[in-house]
């Protein structure tokens, strides 16, 4: 949870009482940009909190210059490039501004694309819209927004920019997306889209491969602006952990990009590797390991994943025939590992959990499409005989279910409390699920003989820093009103 910061401080410049905050460390303060300007040569030492660091088998990544203590500020940087996400659902997002427009009819007037208003500011912009325009118009490019942030790459690429340069820095596993792979696919479908430019600049084939490569390796959900992605040249360095040291967010700045911050949650020791999540934190061990391999090229052997258990949440568990034991994998590092009980002798292949995982995976998926509180609470009765009460697809009816449950139900706060003590193991720095847990703990402070203002008031503290307009923001609003 960040650190309550002062508004105001003293310009070690002057002397004066300053209120303008050093945007890198936010823990000094000055009376203008000149004086922060004169102060820097002092300052720096203390201000940058990050290095790169080189590993062989990692490659570039980011170290701690400094201790660090929670809510203590990173790292703050623009884009080097940003857009729709390649893989998002059918939208329209404002190619001046990066906002959704799904439900305007407006469109630039040189390209004919999407925009949020005709006077956009963003479409006059040539630093922002106007450099791609005359691109759009001349390729007659039907407007597809999934293939914008490609588009903009190929601009970067053909032009030499130095964001290229810093972009091609960053890996794109071009060697582990060839034929016959998802990614090859992809590649293929966009490079149907960009047809028309294609035929226009040939030349762009050969490196489309690698920008889609460094699309899928690198670049972060932005909110803000909702359904879009960008590539940071340092906070794309952050290495993945299932149990991260920081946390991010997102503002947009005066030249309209996603500007991320980046923030430690924990006591972070000078040396140390900073990292974030890559996955979600409330997949099992097996789900994650396989999403980061497939899309990040990686095995994941953080302690989190080394842990049968994970962390006593047993996320993965499953419950043995015998009806006195738990089935846990025997090296969970290891995806083809047979699982054992824990009590009685009995064993079954990864193959075996494979297929009972993912089989139920698609009832808890078909009945959520439809869910009532008796749909829901059946399902729990048939999981919870062959998964521990904690298992991934247990926690994720039973969050569902609570938002249903009557406050009088018995069931409601023992299914509050076990999500939240999944949650607290799993994202005890409230990073990664802060909406997820403010949601139980306000059904927590719904029932009887609660600590109904402990628990809002601990739900507020976690959406503090969620983004404008966003459904925790939203939420956080109402928990206010109650509190």
């Amino acid at each position: 949870m960040e650190s309550s910061a002062p508004s105001h401080g003293v310009c070690p410049v002057c002397g004066k009482k300053a209120t303008l905050k050093c945007g890198s460390c936010r823990r000094e303060f000055y009376c203008d940009k000149s004086h922060q300007s004169q102060d820097w040569p002092r300052h720096r030492s203390g201000c940058i909190a990050w290095k790169i660091g080189r590993d062989p088998e990692l490659g570039r990544h980011l170290l701690a210059t400094r201790d660090l203590a929670p809510g203590d500020a990173i790292l703050s940087e623009a884009p080097l490039v940003w857009g729709p996400s390649t893989h998002g659902v059918a939208q329209w997002i404002c190619v001046g501004c990066g906002s959704r427009c799904d439900d305007v009819d407006a469109r630039c007037r040189g390209c004919l694309w999407p925009a949020c208003r005709p006077d956009c500011e963003g479409l006059s912009d040539k630093k922002r819209h106007r450099s791609e325009c005359a691109l759009l118009a001349r390729a007659r490019i039907i407007p597809r927004c999934e293939v914008l942030l490609v588009i903009r790459m190929l601009i970067l690429w053909r032009t030499r920019s130095k964001r290229w340069t810093s972009l091609a820095e960053l890996q794109s596993h071009e060697s582990s997306r060839g034929p016959g792979t998802e990614a090859h696919a992809e590649v293929t479908r966009i490079s149907q889209h960009l047809g028309p430019l294609l035929t226009m600049a040939s030349d762009c084939w050969d490196i489309l491969p690698k920008i889609c490569g460094l699309i899928d390796v690198n670049a972060l959900e932005t909110m803000p602006p909702e359904g879009s992605v960008a590539i940071y040249e340092n906070a794309s360095l952050l290495e993945h952990s299932c149990v991260a040291n920081t946390r991010h967010s997102f503002r947009i700045d005066d030249k309209g990009r996603p500007r991320i911050a980046i923030y430690a949650v924990t006591f972070v020791k000078k040396g140390e590797h900073l990292s974030t999540m890559y996955t979600h934190a409330l997949w099992s061990t097996r789900i994650r390991r396989e999403h980061l391999l497939a899309t990040k090229y990686f095995a994941c052997r953080c302690k989190r994943c080394a842990d049968p258990a994970e962390l006593g949440t047993h996320l993965g568990t499953l419950k043995c025939p015998c009806k006195k034991g738990l089935m846990l994998p025997n090296d969970s590092l290891d995806s083809d590992t047979d699982w054992s009980c824990n009590v009685c002798p009995g064993t079954v292949t990864s193959s075996e959990v494979a297929q009972l995982t993912d089989r139920l995976e698609e009832e808890v998926t078909g009945v959520m499409k439809q869910a009532t509180e008796h749909t829901l609470s059946e399902l729990l009765s048939r999981l919870t005989v062959l998964l521990h009460p904690g298992h991934q697809h247990c926690i994720s009816v039973s969050h569902s279910l609570i938002q249903l449950l009557p406050p009088s139900s018995p069931q409601k706060s023992e299914l509050c409390k076990l999500i939240l003590d999944t949650v607290t193991q799993l994202d005890p720095y409230g990073a990664r699920l802060a909406l997820y847990t403010a949601v139980t703990l306000r059904e927590l402070a719904s029932c009887p003989g609660e600590n109904k203002r402990a628990h809002l008031s601990r739900a507020a503290s976690l959406l503090k820093t969620e983004p404008p307009n966003s459904p925790g923001q939203k939420l956080l609003r109402l928990i206010e009103m109650e509190l």
